[in-house]
């Protein structure tokens, strides 16, 4: 008995709630008896509806001003036609008599009261990807309502009535941090709602330019272009060559490098790195110190330059003695030696090696001369 009797006042509680909430609409009774409507006023809200009862005699209920847009209406109210029900639209004062016996004072009226605004937007948020595009938002309303996004980069519809749908238009995001745009909805009375657009970051992106510089024995420096998205870092691997370590986006790698005491040549990579990515590594390439002991050296020929890897060394002062030929490529690795004695010309061979830039060091008793040399297949 105990827990029937809870579950009859739980009831109770919710019926009650129920119909005292002002989201539902209500029912109004009016009376209709000889010469009265009981009661003759009422106050109601838009959506609720007006019931006329009869209780006795015959009569009408006939409307004789209601608000602009509002339907008008003229039933009987007999032993017939029990009851007529008129659901109101639209707020103001509507004014009724009863066509017969309106001359003895039977007139009734009722104001009904424009229903509360509402506002619900969803969803809270949408997550959208790093590229350009649009996504959409629903509005539930009963009202006017107008939209405004708090950021450039995502536009909005302005605004709407009632039940609708918010546009939001969104560009590329270039750069790898997420991004969100708040929009905000706003209907007269109440406070305003909003809803955010997540845009997730672009992916990392990373190119140095060009992969190598060749530079000269003397001091100096040469660039690099970054052109990225994100924060990077350069570090160099040699000690005579240095480099600005860091930086963000795009961007300039000066490399300062100081005078090659050697005669060979010698390579410094560059590594750049950025988060997420493999790193970049490019190359300053400096040509060793040229020693001429006699003019002799100076009349050597390297031909043709540039070749497919064939080509010849040779001179017009007669036969090369005891005349050393070392290849390095342009990391400074050696690929290539041959001695060379006895003859004014000798053929070199290197074809089916990668295209680029070699260098050529030719020593002899007399002296030390580099010749750079491009291959190209």
């Amino acid at each position: 008995m105990k827990t029937h009797s809870s579950y009859i006042t739980g009831f109770t509680i919710l019926l009650s709630l129920l119909l005292c909430s002002p989201t539902f609409a209500l029912k109004h009774t009016v009376n209709v008896g000889n010469y009265f409507f009981n009661p003759s006023s009422l106050n109601v809200s838009v959506g609720d509806t007006v019931r006329w009862v009869w209780l006795n005699g015959s009569h009408t209920t006939t409307s004789s001003s209601v608000p602009a847009g509002a339907s008008t209406w003229d039933h009987m109210i007999n032993s017939t036609n029990t009851f007529y029900e008129y659901p109101v639209t639209v707020a103001g004062t509507y004014n009724y008599v009863c066509t017969p016996h309106a001359g003895m004072g039977m007139v009734g009226s009722f104001v009904a009261a424009g229903a509360a605004p509402t506002l619900v937007l969803t969803p809270s948020n949408q997550n959208v990807s790093s590229t350009s595009g649009n996504t959409s938002f629903d509005v539930t309303s009963n009202s006017n309502w107008t939209a405004t996004s708090n950021v450039s980069w995502c536009t909005v519809t302005n605004s709407g009535s009632g039940n609708g749908t918010i546009s939001a238009t969104y560009t590329s995001n270039l750069s790898t941090t997420p991004r969100v745009a708040t929009i905000t909805v706003t209907v007269t009375g109440l406070p305003a709602q909003t809803t955010t657009v997540s845009q997730s970051g672009a992916a990392p992106t990373l190119a140095v330019t060009p992969p190598s510089q060749s530079v000269n024995n003397t001091i100096g420096a040469t660039t690099f272009t970054i052109t990225s998205n994100t924060n990077w870092t350069a570090v160099s691997n040699s000690t005579w060559c240095t480099v600005n370590p860091s930086g963000s986006g795009n961007g300039i790698i000066t490399a300062t490098y100081t005078q090659n005491p050697g005669a060979d040549p010698r390579t410094a990579r560059i590594t750049v790195t950025v988060s997420g990515i493999a790193p970049v590594t490019v190359t300053v390439l400096q040509d060793g110190t040229v020693g001429i002991m006699e003019n002799t050296m100076a009349d050597l020929k390297v031909y043709p330059n540039p070749s497919n890897g064939s080509f010849t060394v040779g001179t017009t002062m007669g036969e090369l003695k005891d005349l050393d030929v070392t290849v390095h490529d342009i990391s400074g690795r050696t690929i290539y030696f041959q001695h060379c004695t006895g003859d004014a010309s000798y053929q070199f061979n290197l074809t089916g090696k990668p295209d680029g830039v070699y260098f050529l060091r030719m020593k002899s008793a007399v002296g030390i001369r580099v010749e750079r040399i491009l291959i190209r297949n």
